[in-house]
C-alpha cells in the first residue's frame, strides 16, 4: 500500500473530480432528485460503502482487549456493542432534541478528525482546541446544508429528532425578514469557523487536499438537496478515507489489505444492512411514507452507531499512549 500522505491527497483529487463529475452530470441533465429511486440509491449507498467503514470495529475491539491484556471475546464485545447502540435508540425516543444536539456535535469532531491526517495535529496541544478545530473542520457538511437548504435541512432534523417543532422553529415567523437575517448572520458565522477550522490545518503536504475538500463540500451542498449531498460526502469521502486508514493500521500496509478489508467487513456492513432495510420496511408497512422512514432510520441508525464507534476508538487511542 502506498505512502498515508500520498493516499490522503489521491483521495482528495479522485473525490474533487466525482463532485466535480456530479454537479456537471446534475447541471445538464438537472434529475429531479425528489423521487422514490433517489432516496432508495441513497439509502444503499449509506447502508453499504457508508455503513461499511464502521466494519472492523469488531477487530478494533479485540485490539482494545489484547490492550488492556483482557482475554478476547467476540460474544462480549457484541453484546456490549450492541447495548449501546440500542440504549441510544432507548433514549433517542424519549429525549430526541437532546440526543440529536449530542450526535450533531460528535458527529461533525469524528467527521473532522477521520478526515484529517494524523500529523496535521500535535499532540501538546490543548485538548479542547484540538477538539475545537476538528468540529470546526467536521462541521462543514451540516453548515453548508443549513446554509443552502434552510428549511429542508430543518425539516430533516425535525424528523430525526422525533420532534414536532424542532428548537421553535414552526412557532417563529420562517417568512419574518428580522429572523432570517439572524439566521443568516449565525451561519456566517459558523461558515467562518469551518473556514478556520481548515485554514488552521494547513500544511505544504496537505493544504491542497484540504481546500480541495472544503470546496468539493461546498459545491455538493449548493448543487443537491441536503440528503443526496449527506450521502456522497459520507459515502465517498469519509466512510472511503476512514476504511483505507484503519485497513492500514489494522490489516498491515501491504498490496492486499485493501482486498482483506472489503473481506472482514462484510459481516457486519450485511447485517447492518439487513437491519436498516427491515426497520425501513416495518415502518412502511404501518405508515406509507418513505422519504420519512428512509430519513428517519438512516441517522438515527447511524446516531445509534456512531455512539459506540466513538467510544471504541477514543479507547483504542487513550489505550496507545
Amino acid at each position: 500500500m502506498m505512502n498515508l500522505k500520498i493516499l490522503h491527497n489521491k483521495h482528495s483529487n479522485y473525490f474533487f473530480l466525482l463532485t466535480i463529475l456530479l454537479c456537471l452530470l446534475q447541471f445538464l441533465i438537472k434529475i429531479d432528485l425528489d423521487q422514490g429511486w433517489v432516496w432508495i440509491t441513497c439509502f444503499f449507498l449509506i447502508i453499504t460503502i457508508g455503513a461499511s467503514h464502521g466494519g472492523l470495529d469488531n477487530l478494533k475491539g479485540k485490539k482494545l482487549f489484547n490492550k488492556l491484556k483482557l482475554k478476547s471475546s467476540f460474544l462480549i464485545f457484541y453484546l456490549t456493542y450492541s447495548f449501546i447502540a440500542i440504549l441510544i435508540l432507548v433514549l433517542w425516543f424519549n429525549f430526541g432534541q437532546i440526543c440529536l444536539w449530542v450526535f450533531l456535535i460528535l458527529a461533525s469532531y469524528h467527521f473532522g478528525k477521520e478526515d484529517t491526517p494524523d500529523n496535521l495535529i500535535s499532540k501538546n496541544e490543548n485538548k479542547f482546541f484540538i477538539f475545537f478545530k476538528f468540529f470546526a473542520r467536521g462541521s462543514t457538511v451540516i453548515v453548508m446544508a443549513l446554509f443552502f437548504h434552510f428549511e429542508e435541512t430543518i425539516s430533516i432534523l425535525q424528523f430525526i429528532s422525533t420532534e414536532s417543532n424542532f428548537l421553535g422553529f414552526y412557532e417563529m415567523n420562517v417568512a419574518g425578514l428580522e429572523w432570517q437575517r439572524d439566521i443568516r448572520w449565525t451561519l456566517y458565522v459558523l461558515i467562518f469557523i469551518n473556514i478556520w477550522g481548515h485554514i488552521y490545518l494547513k500544511s505544504k503536504k496537505y493544504w491542497g487536499s484540504l481546500f480541495q475538500d472544503f470546496l468539493s463540500i461546498v459545491l455538493l451542498n449548493l448543487v443537491f438537496e441536503p440528503f443526496v449531498a449527506f450521502t456522497i460526502y459520507f459515502c465517498f469521502l469519509h466512510s472511503i478515507r476512514h476504511s483505507l486508514l484503519w485497513s492500514s493500521k489494522l490489516l498491515g500496509k501491504t498490496k492486499n489489505s485493501l482486498n482483506e478489508f472489503l473481506i472482514k467487513s462484510f459481516p457486519l456492513t450485511l447485517i447492518t444492512a439487513l437491519l436498516f432495510i427491515i426497520s425501513v420496511y416495518l415502518l412502511y408497512l404501518f405508515e406509507s411514507f418513505l422519504y420519512v422512514h428512509i430519513i428517519l432510520v438512516t441517522f438515527v441508525g447511524l446516531a445509534s452507531l456512531t455512539f459506540p464507534h466513538i467510544l471504541l476508538e477514543y479507547l483504542l487511542e487513550k489505550n496507545e499512549k
